[in-house]
């Protein structure tokens, strides 16, 4: 079989790692850089303008406040999904008695310690990931993964940045590395 997925699988000594980087869409990246550029001047402008205390100036305006807070909030969210888009990752490690469950970016993030005997239900979920799908904004970290595990009445799912056939493979080792349990 060829090796050409995405996710680095680890099986030793009955421990089973699962690692996935995000998936990447490059246009949006990089788009995504341009636009943060642009952001970073129009900050600088605004707050310019909103801290300046020149002639026919009388401080601070009330509107100008609104929309830098605004503009703040957008561009630290644009920042945090580029973050996602260029470093974030995805692990499920199996040990013998329990699973890590992590979506992080240099360690930050999500993390789950899921008991081992309550999950089941290992499966794939095809999900269209293109412009129009149902997975547009996986390549952000949103959305629901191509692989999904249910744990208690809890469904998790994870396998943002994998295609369907690795995704099928990686349910295959799972419900194996189970049967071993």
């Amino acid at each position: 079989m060829i090796n050409n997925g995405q996710a680095k699988i680890d099986k030793t000594n009955g421990r089973l790692n699962i690692v996935i980087p995000s998936k990447k869409n490059w246009f949006a990246l990089i788009f995504g850089i341009i636009w943060l550029g642009g952001w970073f001047f129009g900050f600088l402008s605004a707050s310019d303008i909103l801290f300046s205390s020149g002639p026919g100036n009388s401080g601070t305006d009330g509107f100008m406040t609104i929309w830098l807070m605004g503009w703040t909030i957008a561009g630290l969210a644009i920042s945090v999904l580029l973050i996602w888009g260029f470093f974030g990752q995805e692990k499920f490690i199996m040990d013998r008695n329990e699973i890590l469950f992590e979506k992080t970016v240099f360690g930050l993030g999500k993390k789950n310690r899921l008991d081992i005997s309550a999950i089941k239900n290992f499966r794939t979920e095809f999900i269209g990931d293109d412009w129009y799908g149902g997975n547009r904004w996986a390549f952000w970290g949103l959305g629901q993964g191509k692989i999904k595990f249910d744990y208690g009445l809890k469904t998790y799912s994870f396998g943002l940045g994998v295609d369907d056939a690795e995704a099928t493979y990686i349910v295959g080792l799972l419900k194996e590395q189970f049967r071993e349990q």
